[in-house]
């Protein structure tokens, strides 16, 4: 019988994983894995069909919710012991290592991705999920202070440009160009000015407090003065989570090094040259292209862009549609091949990025149950 049903799952391995890449199978997080309240899909068939289709944690809530009374009840049992829970041990160990490696080159958001996984697979998730809330904070911590040191860079530079307009010794007070000039300069401050209160609000109302901080601090530093801007920051900090530090500006850190000047290269972009990418479907070198013809003000530069940008949505659409036929046909890393290059095409399209985020999990956790599928 079980010859029978191994033989019997290659069909419903397609059904099972394309449930998983849409999200319409149950959800598959440690002790939130629930088998289906309909009894009769709790069986033996129906665990082998999710432990093939790498839902590790449903296989083992439907063995866990079945009926012992059952003529499968055995089978079920058998699988449970000698192939779910050692799959479930294994893949826990696996995202828990990468996870630790991934903390220990302080890659904080692929390692809350591997402890958040690791949840999935353990009895006890709440151990894991304490790590990825680290990892959260570790990961919003050096955001913001990334951010602060270059937004307050940015500042201190239009302070002192605000102040560079000054007519020099030997031309009128008035001079015209210089009050001009200043008069730009100190418009272009304002803007930036009301931008940076603007954004700090928005990024309060969306729980970002640390980003919302830079913003008003930003705007507290060109407009000290503020009433509103001080009553926003005492807002803010409320807002703050335990243990998000406000880190002092490090005046001997290091700078970034700006490249001076433009490369002959660059300055020889043309309308032929896009049009060639565009003709061999380099559609990513293509826009980098179009977009610098645009900058160097070439002629029906807008047309041109647009042109790329629905041959590059095209392009998308074709790849992600032949990955979407590579998984029904089981061929998972091609899927994956296909959807990673739709998705680094249209990285704003959400459908793309997230049916290859599910596909990529899909297939390593297909890959680490090779040995036992086999």
């Amino acid at each position: 019988m079980i010859k029978s049903n191994v033989s019997n799952v290659r069909w419903q391995l397609v059904v099972g994983a394309c449930l998983f890449l849409t999200g319409c199978a149950t959800g598959s997080g440690g002790q939130h894995a629930k088998a289906s309240p309909l009894p009769f899909l709790n069986s033996y068939s129906m665990a082998l069909q999710d432990y093939n289709a790498g839902k590790v944690m449903e296989a083992r809530a439907r063995i866990l919710a079945m009926d012992v009374g059952r003529d499968d009840y055995k089978q079920a049992q058998t699988l449970l012991k000698n192939k779910v829970n050692p799959a479930r041990i294994r893949l826990l160990r696996h995202y828990k290592a990468k996870g630790k490696k991934a903390e220990k080159n302080h890659k904080w958001s692929k390692a809350m991705v591997f402890y958040q996984q690791a949840a999935e697979f353990s009895a006890e998730p709440d151990i894991f999920l304490a790590y990825v809330s680290n990892m959260a904070l570790k990961m919003r911590q050096e955001r913001m202070d990334a951010l602060l040191k270059q937004r307050r860079l940015e500042d201190n530079t239009w302070i002192n440009w605000s102040r560079s307009y000054e007519p020099p010794r030997g031309v009128q007070a008035s001079d015209v160009a210089f009050s001009r000039m200043r008069s730009s300069i100190e418009s272009d401050i304002e803007d930036r000015t009301v931008r940076s209160y603007r954004e700090a609000r928005r990024y309060l109302k969306k729980d970002m407090a640390g980003v919302a901080y830079v913003e008003i601090e930003s705007y507290l530093r060109l407009m000290p003065a503020s009433e509103k801007g001080q009553r926003l920051m005492e807002d803010v900090r409320k807002a703050m989570p335990k243990g998000l530090l406000v880190r002092a500006l490090n005046k001997n850190a290091p700078t970034k090094k700006v490249r001076r000047g433009v490369s002959a290269k660059e300055h020889s972009a043309r309308k032929s040259d896009v049009l060639k990418l565009m003709k061999k479907g380099k559609w990513l070198q293509a826009k980098d292209a179009a977009l610098l013809y645009r900058r160097y003000e070439g002629k029906g530069a807008e047309k041109l862009l647009k042109s790329v940008n629905i041959g590059l949505e095209k392009a998308a659409a074709s790849l992600f549609a032949r990955g979407s036929a590579a998984f029904r046909r089981e061929h998972i890393d091609e899927a994956v091949k296909l959807w990673s290059q739709a998705a680094e095409m249209q990285p704003a399209n959400s459908e793309y990025v997230d049916a290859l985020r599910r596909a990529t999990q899909l297939q390593e956790r297909l890959h680490l149950l090779r040995s036992d599928l086999e």
